[in-house]
This record gives structure tokens, C-alpha cells and sequence, in this order.
């Protein structure tokens, strides 16, 4: 249920991020590594 909560958090920081998404293209490679780093976490709590 956590793992659930947890992707519905990060859904509405990511309908914020839409725009600045054409600007943040590039970071967004670097912001994949950190996304792995949370899905250990996730899985932890789920």
C-alpha cells in the first residue's frame, strides 16, 4: 500500500514539473540514477 502512496506523491510534483520539463531534459538523465536510489526504498517499504 506504501508503494502506492508513495507513486501518488511523486504524481503531483511530477504534473508541477511538466513545463519546466523541456528546460530539465538534460538533468533528467542524471535525475534517473536517484530514481532507482528511491525504488530500493519503496520495495523496502512495500
Amino acid at each position: 500500500m506504501l508503494f502506492f502512496i508513495a507513486i501518488t506523491n511523486y504524481q503531483f510534483p511530477t504534473i508541477n514539473y511538466q513545463l519546466p520539463i523541456t528546460n530539465y531534459q538534460l538533468p533528467i538523465t542524471n535525475y534517473q540514477l536517484p530514481i532507482t536510489n528511491y525504488q530500493l526504498p519503496v520495495k523496502i517499504y512495500a
